[in-house]
């Protein structure tokens, strides 16, 4: 069975209403998850919250009657086991390990405030990672986006996510105020509210930004994605005639999740990159894959990327960019294996 966009997107509102309402919390569990929730809230940051919250919500809405008592190891160990394996045994590790450490820090916290004795997920094991096929776009693929994208603030945007690997999140909080035109930076808000500075010492970028100023007037607290919404069209039964009142746009609102989304394909389908009415398969972090890579490939320096990409430690840069590191050993070993 396949489901609309729009149904999909319904699907999610309801799901996040009933987070938003805290109706778990009459639960036992979902008393207790208000209580550490509480704890947490000076530590988390507003996504990693609701991640936490999302969590414990299923936990507590699975297991209504139980109280954190019946939680003991091993019984505890078992039905948590089989909460998770249900709730997140058939996907990705990563989202299986991601909730598993919730669930952990939640029944430590338990313990560390005498209400469980126990640990019960000691005894539990994280899952195995799998290797991910990572992809980047060419450098044809690339232009050709530009290209077909005559508006300047796609520009502008486009050029921060394929040539300086913004993350979706850091292009939806950049505003005019955040660039920097005398040093020719720009101030990333980025994941897990981490601030840092970026050269963008591309001349063209620079251009097109003032040019984008400029002509509509822009103001240090305008966003550069804008929140917009479509104005449908309407029947006049006195005219009977179709009015389009056209786009509307908040400047000082940043663009949502959804918008965002579709505004990429949007591009890509410009470009033909992908069909007309596609959108999924090209997720907008490839174009920051691509900006690491070529990085990488030109420089051959990992450090760089690191400190471009903003990544914490350089183990993650490492395990990700590969690709020039497989191209030099290929070379050093015909360099090192005389025949």
């Amino acid at each position: 069975m396949t489901h609309s966009l729009q149904e999909v997107r319904e699907a999610f509102m309801i799901v996040a209403d009933v987070v938003r309402d805290k109706s778990y919390r009459a639960f036992p569990l979902g008393q207790e998850a208000g209580h550490y929730l509480r704890f947490k809230r000076k530590r988390l940051t507003a996504a990693s919250y609701r991640d936490y919250e999302s969590c414990l919500d299923k936990l507590a809405r699975d297991f209504p009657v139980l109280e954190l008592r019946d939680f003991e190891p091993p019984v505890g160990t078992e039905r948590l086991e089989e909460f998770l394996d249900n709730r997140w045994g058939a996907g990705a590790g990563r989202t299986y390990n991601k909730n598993l450490s919730i669930v952990r820090d939640f029944f430590k916290w338990a313990v560390l405030r005498g209400r469980l004795h126990g640990d019960p997920t000691l005894a539990i094991e994280r899952a195995r990672g799998r290797s991910v096929y990572r992809t980047t776009f060419t450098a044809d693929q690339a232009r050709a986006v530009l290209a077909a994208s005559p508006d300047l603030r796609d520009r502008v945007a486009l050029r921060l996510l394929l040539h300086y690997g913004l993350r979706k999140g850091a292009l939806r909080a950049v505003q005019f105020m955040h660039f920097d035109h005398q040093r020719r930076r720009l101030t990333v808000f980025s994941k897990g509210e981490t601030v840092r500075s970026l050269p963008l010492p591309q001349p063209k970028f620079w251009l097109e930004l003032e040019r984008l100023i400029l002509d509509t007037e822009a103001q240090p607290a305008h966003y550069l994605m804008q929140r917009r919404k479509t104005i449908p069209r309407t029947f006049d039964p006195v005219t009977h005639k179709t009015l389009t009142f056209g786009l509307r746009v908040w400047p000082d609102k940043p663009m949502g999740d959804h918008g965002l989304h579709d505004w990429w394909y949007a591009r890509l389908a410009a470009a033909g990159v992908v069909e007309p009415g596609v959108t999924s398969g090209e997720r907008m972090h490839k174009a920051r894959h691509t900006a690491g890579q070529h990085l990488l490939d030109e420089t051959g320096n990992l450090k760089a990327v690191q400190r471009f990409l903003g990544h914490a430690t350089i183990k993650t840069t490492g395990d990700i960019y590969t690709d020039w590191d497989i191209d030099q050993l290929e070379q050093t070993l015909r360099d090192a294996i005389d025949e």
